[in-house]
């Protein structure tokens, strides 16, 4: 995992005292394996956004610690990785970018 720029420029901390509550909003991607019928892989992620991101999400984010305060879509997508059903060795699978053209992320052990 990736924790800020490497190049980037040490910042002045803000410290002092006694400890105090912070909130932090953390932006993490989430996987989301949705079930579609389609004719093509344009298709079939036109109709996984259809149903992800319609008037309601279909998916809570449901906090399981207390410290957690609240959990939601950041309204981002970042890639698409298409599975097609019965290709148990994975060779029709490819990925996509978030405009839907193929993308260079494969998962890995895949070699479409």
């Amino acid at each position: 995992m990736t924790v800020g720029k490497s190049n980037s420029q040490p910042r002045k901390q803000v410290t002092g005292g006694a400890s105090r509550r912070h909130f932090v909003h953390v932006y993490t991607v989430v996987r989301v394996k949705v079930a579609v019928d389609a004719p093509d892989h344009r298709a079939a992620m036109r109709a996984a956004d259809d149903i992800l991101f319609a008037d309601r999400l279909a998916v809570d984010l449901v906090p399981t610690s207390s410290a957690v305060l609240d959990a939601e879509y950041a309204e981002e997508v970042t890639g698409y990785l298409v599975d097609e059903a019965g290709d148990g060795q994975f060779r029709r699978t490819r990925s996509y970018g978030p405009d839907y053209e193929p993308g260079e992320h494969r998962r890995e052990g895949n070699r479409p």
